[in-house]
């Protein structure tokens, strides 16, 4: 079995977290067969040279996926399939690029260079879990492929898992919490937040986890059997601009997972949390009524959120309508009352963001079946 550890990052100015899961594979016995990362602004060589000196590295510009484009040619897919899958949908100049297309380059990469088996993290999640040892907190070293492997040698098609460390959503007390969950479709989540004044929404490694089958899908902490994408849908999501500014949708592994799930496939929660430093200064608690780096990370998950849900919704086949008008109205209630308990006001525009982003839904639509119809041209030929 060919393994490829891949990863997508804006710049490749630092050996990132990468150079950790590297050595986490060599320390406990396992043999990567190359890493494979998307990158989109920068390129240092010797970044490259370091990991290198490790494993076979492959650096791929998104704005020139050479490889992906001579091998594509080869085998004779179209023009028109090839503009798709490697033509970048948005300008890189801001270093945004839609999470899906992004995550599919790395895909094709390691599919063309003859992997069988691609692991996915990202640049901000540690081959570690936090731990509680007595009263202390602890991270701890996780043998993170060996328990992939352990699942995709006992048939899953994909694995994936939670993360450890703080959760996107951070501690918060107000009383819009409810409205503003079921406005961004998060309702799921809201016993846990109601009770974050307990948890303060820091998530600890599980003793001896139970694996399971699941739905949904990690993009940070996943694996995955190439050969199944040969019957899976590729991983999409898209974008809008709201006052000529570029925003990604999030939920590419959400699409994903959906579409597993519907097609019968195995895919399995293994149960183990790597460190996930979703505000890029743990073990500092996120403070979300003071701390404007925090806030500024849950704006963007916010709009990330809205971006993501008509397409999502097309897809579960919700009634839009309904489901549209259901959540602006929780919606605009909830981020009145974010705006008010962080007093800031700039949470309060999300909801133009809502609107342009359901105005963008043929859109949306137009661009997934475009992108399956080429990832199809793709199995066929590849």
């Amino acid at each position: 079995m060919k393994k490829a550890l891949g990863m997508i990052i804006r710049s490749l100015d630092s050996e990132t977290e990468l150079m950790g899961f590297i050595e986490n594979a060599e320390k406990f016995g396992h043999k990567l067969d190359c890493v494979i990362v998307a990158y989109t602004c920068q390129h240092d060589p010797k970044v490259e040279r370091r990991i290198s000196e490790k494993v076979p590295f492959y650096a791929v510009n998104i704005n020139n996926p050479l490889y992906c484009k001579e091998q594509l040619l080869k085998r004779g897919v179209s023009d028109a399939a090839m503009k798709v899958l490697l033509e970048c949908p948005v300008d890189t100049k801001s270093g945004l690029v839609p999470y899906g297309f992004n995550r599919m380059i790395v895909v094709m990469e390691a599919i063309l260079r003859g992997m069988d088996t691609l692991f996915f993290i990202d640049s901000d999640v540690y081959p570690r879990v936090l731990k509680k040892n007595g009263d202390k907190l602890e991270l701890e070293d996780i043998d993170f492929f060996g328990a992939h492997l352990q699942h995709l040698n006992s048939g899953a098609q994909v694995t994936t898992g939670e993360y450890s460390g703080y959760n996107i959503l951070p501690h918060a007390s107000f009383d819009g919490m409810g409205d503003l969950l079921a406005g961004v479709q998060k309702s799921n989540m809201l016993e846990y937040w109601e009770k974050s004044e307990t948890h303060r929404c820091l998530v600890i490694q599980e003793e001896n986890p139970e694996a399971k089958p699941c739905k949904k899908v990690l993009g940070g902490n996943m694996a995955i059997q190439l050969s199944a994408f040969s019957q899976l849908p590729p991983f999409f999501s898209s974008h809008y601009y709201m006052d000529d500014v570029l925003y990604l949708c999030r939920g590419e592994d959400t699409m994903l997972g959906l579409e597993i799930a519907k097609g019968g496939r195995t895919c399995t929660d293994i149960g183990l949390n790597p460190l996930h430093d979703t505000y890029k200064n743990y073990p500092v608690e996120p403070n979300l009524r003071e701390d404007k780096s925090v806030q500024d990370r849950f704006y963007y998950a916010c709009t990330g959120w809205v971006g993501r849900n008509p397409l999502f919704n097309y897809l579960l086949g919700s009634d839009l309508e309904a489901t549209r008008e259901y959540q602006r109205e929780c919606l605009q209630r909830g981020l009145a009352s974010l705006a008010k308990y962080t007093g800031n006001p700039r949470f309060s525009t999300v909801l133009k963001n809502f609107d342009v982003s359901w105005n963008s839904l043929n859109r949306y639509i137009d661009e997934f079946k475009q992108v399956s119809e080429a990832w199809s041209e793709f199995n066929d030929k590849v």
